[in-house]
């Protein structure tokens, strides 16, 4: 199956100073993990400048100052020094299967998807440089169970990943699903053999692995990977569920419009979905969504509601608000409830959510992916009690609601933990330490 691992490569003399990499490269977080040749698995700082130096956010500023591109939390530093009048690009990770995303235009050129996601490439291209100079290092890079529901675009989104390796000068990439990596990590840790389900609960998919662990086995592992597979739900899907539930009222939900017709119509559903997903939030700059939006102003029975919206896409605050969205929606695996405050321009938010009512506007996707991991049992033939151990990584996995969809399944005892944010990047590393190949 594509993403695999396959046989170990057959064994060869090592190049003088040969390093290995394992790279997670999240929708919302990207990590590093470097295996010296002693074996020790270290953590790069691929962003000093953050909060946590070994996480550096997934995104993208075009600097006008710089007259390029920044990453990470200078790409942050740089969007607010400049008033946001630069282009801010978030969550690229999850147009890799959309074909129709061939190319989007940034100041003075088109650039390819590839050529946006290589940048970040290069970033971390830099910080392995800075480590070692062999340009001979062996890249196992990451990619999701399922890229998206469409399984015919699997082969389009790895190619483009695999192109964006290529113009950031890896040329000995392979890739991993992320869930394999992950259940690596926690196998590094146990002392006897487990069968384990391994739950990856990114920013755009949650994927699963069941995997036979601790087994000490040699040579070719492929009969330890059981199934993997995986759905295209996320914390970027709970994040929408916030923003059309409590916040979207304050941009036009709920309000009319008169029509040309004179008959009253509800605010377009199509704006709004656009609202709901942080990364199109741009698309709706375009000048004749903005012409759209000033026809509904004139005859809305709640103008400050449309001018909320047109100051929410004016003035490029869409970062801000979602990044405070994700603030509560974190704040609410240890509180009952969460406020999400929110003031720019002609915009003023001020949300109560309470946790039981954030696990009721998730319930649907909840019960999707309980019912992709009842799949995955099914399908590698296993019970719930033949599991010894779930391990959960991934920021949605310290949801509260997320945890006990596991614990009602398997029992809380035998739920399990690493990093959330860097335990895939581990195990990357330690695949290609092992040699183990991914798809091709």
């Amino acid at each position: 199956m594509d993403g695999l691992p396959l046989r170990p490569k057959r064994a060869r003399p090592r190049l003088r100073g040969l390093q290995y990499f394992g790279l997670d490269f999240g929708t919302t977080n990207t990590s590093l993990a470097w295996v010296r040749e002693g074996g020790g698995v270290t953590l790069c700082a691929l962003d000093p400048p953050a909060p946590k130096a070994e996480v550096l956010r997934s995104l993208l500023y075009y600097s006008l100052d710089e007259r390029g591109f920044v990453v990470g939390q200078r790409a942050i530093d740089e969007y607010l020094a400049e008033d946001m009048q630069g282009t801010l690009i978030q969550s690229i990770k999850t147009f890799l299967a959309d074909d129709s995303f061939e190319e989007t235009f940034v100041h003075d050129r088109f650039y390819r998807l590839e050529d946006l996601i290589s940048i970040v490439f290069r970033h971390v291209h830099g910080v392995i440089r800075e480590l070692t100079s062999d340009e001979e290092s062996i890249v196992v890079i990451g990619r999701p169970a399922v890229f998206v529901d469409r399984p015919e675009k699997e082969a389009t989104a790895q190619e483009r990943m695999r192109k964006a390796a290529q113009l950031s000068r890896f040329f000995n990439v392979r890739f991993l699903y992320e869930p394999i990596a992950a259940g690596l990590a926690y196998e590094s840790g146990l002392d006897r053999p487990e069968i384990a389900l391994i739950a990856d609960l990114g920013g755009g998919t949650t994927d699963f692995t069941a995997m036979r662990l601790g087994t000490r086995a040699r040579g070719d592992r492929r009969q330890d990977i059981l199934v993997s597979g995986g759905v295209y739900i996320g914390g970027d899907t709970f994040d929408a569920r916030i923003m059309m539930a409590k916040i979207a009222p304050y941009f036009g939900a709920g309000s009319t419009f008169r029509s040309m017709e004179g008959r009253d119509q509800p605010f377009p559903q199509m704006l709004l979905a656009r609202l709901s997903r942080w990364h199109h939030v741009a698309f709706l700059r375009a000048p004749k969504t903005q012409e759209q939006l000033r026809r509904i102003h004139w005859t809305s029975n709640a103008r400050h509601k449309v001018e909320a919206f047109q100051d929410l896409v004016d003035g490029n605050y869409s970062f801000f608000l979602y990044r405070e969205i994700e603030r509560a929606k974190s704040e609410l695996s240890t509180a009952d409830h969460a406020k999400v405050r929110f003031q720019a321009g002609r915009v003023d938010i001020d949300a109560l959510i309470e946790r039981n009512e954030f696990e009721e506007l998730i319930a649907t996707d909840l019960a999707a992916i309980e019912q992709r991991m009842n799949d995955i049992l099914s399908a590698a033939a296993l019970s719930a009690d033949a599991i010894d151990s779930v391990f959960l990584t991934g920021g949605s996995a310290q949801i509260p609601a997320v945890r006990q969809l596991f614990a009602r399944t398997f029992g809380a005892e035998k739920l399990r933990a690493g990093d959330y944010l860097t335990s895939v990047a581990y195990g990357l590393g330690l695949s290609a330490a092992g040699g183990w190949e991914g798809s091709r």
